[in-house]
């Protein structure tokens, strides 16, 4: 129950105290949202830029590996000798 009263004292001090009116304070917040939603926007454009880099880099490491390995008679390939003896 105490909670509940500071809570709502908090938010009638808050009412009253506010530096600015409501109007303004909705078309500052409105502004901030919209400068929010383009910062998120480039974020992800970024990330998703970043996304196909790293997957293009991972595929071309998982293909010279896979060359190296062949290169070098790992199992399955069919150049290892038989029973792993040199």
């Amino acid at each position: 129950m105490g909670f509940i009263v500071g809570l709502l004292l908090g938010a009638i001090a808050a009412l009253l105290y506010a530096p600015k009116a409501g109007d303004e304070m909705r078309e500052e917040m409105r502004t901030r949202t919209d400068d929010l939603r383009r910062r998120a926007d480039d974020l992800q454009r970024v990330a998703q830029k970043l996304k196909g880099e790293a997957q293009s880099k991972g595929k071309e490491l998982i293909d010279d590996a896979k060359q190296e390995w062949s290169e070098a008679g790992g199992p399955g390939t069919g150049t290892g000798r038989p029973g792993g003896t040199v």
